[in-house]
């Protein structure tokens, strides 16, 4: 049997196991009725959270609910990620909590950070960090306190929170990662799956666990082995990727370099068949309704959905899996659609509140988003080594193949981009990166700055964002009055660009203050900084032209 042929038979049969043979219906997080479930979901949230009873109270459980509207809304400042970062620092104020759900709630409340913005909580991330690896058990897992077994449950919260913040430039201690991929190894089942708690035999040597196993742990459990795969570079080549699609003749394939991984303690061999196996167990019984022994049909669901949203947000970047509207999603749009409540919310275990947020996490495919941004987008794979392609004019394109433009042609396109009115004004437009290459040739690069200079004054947002990530890239002393102008912006990220861009283009490195958090930029700040700045242009560049 060919490749191909037997790619389709495997294909098939995960398409019956999971009820999809003849799905009817194709989704995307975009589709008009997601996008009302979703707008449903957020509207019970902010409505009813805190009237959930206990659990409401517990960090995570505010920081899943709020970590599912910034995503849903894109608002930095709406009142449950407002509430959920002021119960963060108070709680970090205090001591973290080491008790019942508090492994859950640290995990869940560094990723909350760190999508909602790593650089302004860098502070509280790295805390959080430390704290995870306090926490971690001698043999590598996270567990209740008390309890000698590591939780599979718990353990892929602590280990996603660690390549999150790995993947946005926050040192990670390799040895913690080792420690747990190990251990995620050696308490697999003898058929791919995992217990929600695992007895360690010590070794490789796979033993008949006594916790119950189910369709949502081995999905945590694989989820977790490819997370620990990413960050020590088993995960690193989009071949795959390249060959599924046509490209158009402006662009090109970016080349992979063949690098080995950076692991130590780790057998890639023994990674990859704990990978194969767990997927081969989903492949035969998983389906899109959790199970296990122990419970009935439907036992802590919605927890399990957003589990499931991650496998498959890793497992089709592990194997350059394509396609916007997998069957797995499909199905889980028709499961939801048929448990919303008419208030809205979805309940399984946790809550109302807190189950919906982890419903409507599956239907926005946020692990798929946030690897899109983290990994494809930026081009950078883990292990210390990369893409190696100038990825500042790199796109994904429909079916999510990575290529860089013909930087000739790119860059006109993408300023051609950023000043027509026709091109969406949402936040972070994929078509367009954060930097952009200029052009080599003298009169075309002082086209395109002057009109970055002029982007950046009265631009989009994403248009002020790129021009002034990119007129910092150049130590060009005449973009200095107009990345002085920009420390003003309304959207204090433009005003944290433009402060980089400063200290780069001064070689000062500490610049001149101007701490920038996550709101507007209060005016008193930004003047003395304007100030500053001027003081600092004029001495080196007196006839600079200062924007009013």
């Amino acid at each position: 049997m060919t490749f191909a042929l037997r790619w389709r038979a495997t294909l098939a049969a995960v398409m019956a196991i999971f009820g999809f043979a003849h799905q009817a219906h194709g989704y995307t997080p975009e589709s008009p009725k997601v996008q009302t479930m979703i707008q449903r979901g957020v509207k019970f949230m902010e409505d009813n959270f805190g009237k959930g009873g206990q659990h409401d109270k517990e960090l995570g459980a505010i920081c899943i609910c709020g970590l599912a509207c910034y995503k849903a809304t894109g608002r930095p400042d709406h009142p449950l990620v407002k509430k959920a970062v002021a119960q963060i620092r108070s709680e970090l104020k205090a001591g973290m909590k080491h008790e019942s759900h508090a492994n859950y709630s640290l995990g869940i409340a560094m990723i909350f950070l760190g999508e909602l913005d790593a650089d302004a909580y860098r502070q509280e991330i790295e805390a959080m960090l430390k704290e995870v690896y306090k926490r971690q058990m001698p043999y590598g897992a996270w567990g209740y306190p008390g309890e000698e077994m590591g939780d599979v449950s718990q353990t892929q919260y602590a280990v996603l929170s660690m390549w999150l913040a790995h993947r946005q430039g926050i040192n990670v201690e390799q040895q913690a990662v080792e420690r747990v991929c190990n251990w995620l190894l050696r308490i697999q089942e003898p058929d791919g799956v995992f217990p929600y708690k695992g007895e360690d035999p010590g070794s490789f040597t796979r033993i008949p666990q006594k916790i119950q196993s189910s369709a949502s742990m081995c999905a945590s459990g694989v989820g977790s082995l490819y997370v620990c795969g990413e960050l020590l570079g088993f995960i690193d080549d989009p071949k795959r990727m390249r060959l599924r699609t046509q490209l158009p003749p402006a662009f090109r394939p970016v080349r992979a370099d063949s690098k080995s991984s950076i692991a130590k303690s780790v057998d890639q061999g023994i990674w990859q068949t704990g990978v194969n196996d767990g997927n081969n167990w989903m492949n035969r019984n998983g389906r899109i309704e959790n199970f296990d022994e122990y419970h009935k049909a439907g036992y802590q669901q919605h927890y399990y959905m957003y589990g499931l949203e991650r496998y498959w947000a890793f497992r089709e970047l592990a194997e350059g899996i394509e396609g916007k509207e997998p069957a797995w999603y499909n199905q889980g749009v028709d499961y939801l659609t048929k448990k919303q409540s008419a208030k809205g919310s979805w309940e399984s275990r946790n809550g109302a509140v807190i189950d919906t947020g982890f419903a409507v996490m599956f239907l926005l495919r946020s692990s798929k988003k946030t690897i899109t941004r983290l990994v494809i987008e930026s081009g950078r794979l883990t292990g210390g080594k990369g893409l190696k392609a100038d990825m500042s004019t790199a796109k994904v394109t429909k079916s999510g193949k990575v290529v860089t433009a013909d930087a000739s042609k790119a860059t006109s396109e993408l300023l051609k981009m950023l000043d027509d009115p026709k091109t969406p004004q949402g936040e972070f437009v994929s078509d367009i990166p954060d930097k952009i290459v200029l052009s080599r040739d003298p009169k075309e690069r002082a086209g395109e700055l002057a009109r970055l200079r002029r982007l950046i004054i009265n631009g989009s947002f994403q248009a002020r964002l790129t021009a002034a990530k990119t007129l910092g890239t150049i130590r060009d002393l005449e973009n200095g009055p107009f990345l002085i102008f920009a420390l003003s912006d309304p959207d204090q990220r433009i005003a944290r660009a433009a402060r980089n861009s400063l200290r780069f283009v001064s070689r000062k490195p500490a610049g001149f203050g101007m701490e920038v958090g996550t709101e507007r930029v209060e005016k008193p700040v930004w003047l003395k900084a304007q100030a500053d700045w001027t003081g600092w242009l004029l001495s080196v560049k007196p006839d600079s032209e200062l924007v009013e």
